[in-house]
């Protein structure tokens, strides 16, 4: 199993939600806690594929700080031993295909990283972006896999705060 980590735009728009949603996604994210996800997982695993290949939307918009553009995060995999959780990163720099920032996410899983703390990663590492253009959410393809698996009014209601559409990412 595998962990991944909701964005804090995603805690942000839960918190707008009624709060009984027991272990459902938005309910672990209310409470800041993960979602554990199976390695083999299909439908993550073409998330994860999606973000690869659309990185180079994100690097361009990332590059080119266009005004109406912010909130720029990369998720990547953080292993400790034998166990891993995704982390959303912000604050981030980058230098050819290397990239600096900071972990957006309370770790739950692995216990070698910590809030807050600066990393610096490969290109090839990040699992997932996203980024606000406009107050509309692009990328965050992982997220639109767990919000297919949630009650669809919900989910609906959650996409429209995030101003999030997963249509298009096949999810």
């Amino acid at each position: 199993m595998r962990s991944l980590t909701c964005p804090a735009v995603l805690g942000l728009a839960l918190a707008l939600l009624s709060p009984a949603h027991g272990e459902t996604l938005i309910g672990k994210a209310e409470q800041g806690k993960t979602q554990s996800i199976a390695h083999d997982d299909p439908a993550m695993n073409a998330a994860f594929a999606k973000a690869q290949q659309t990185l180079g939307q994100f690097l361009d918009a990332f590059e080119a700080k266009a005004p109406g553009t912010g909130s720029f995060l990369v998720k990547i995999p953080i292993s400790d031993g034998d166990k891993r959780e995704y982390f959303w990163v912000n604050e981030l720099t980058r230098t050819g295909n290397q990239f600096s920032g900071r972990i957006k996410n309370r770790p739950e899983v692995v216990q070698n990283i910590q809030y807050g703390q600066l990393v610096t990663f490969p290109r090839s590492r990040i699992r997932d972006w996203m980024y606000v253009d406009h107050g509309k959410t692009l990328g965050n393809f992982t997220t639109c896999v767990l919000l297919s698996r949630e009650d669809p009014a919900q989910a609906q209601e959650l996409m429209n705060q995030m101003k999030l559409t997963c249509e298009h990412h096949g999810s």
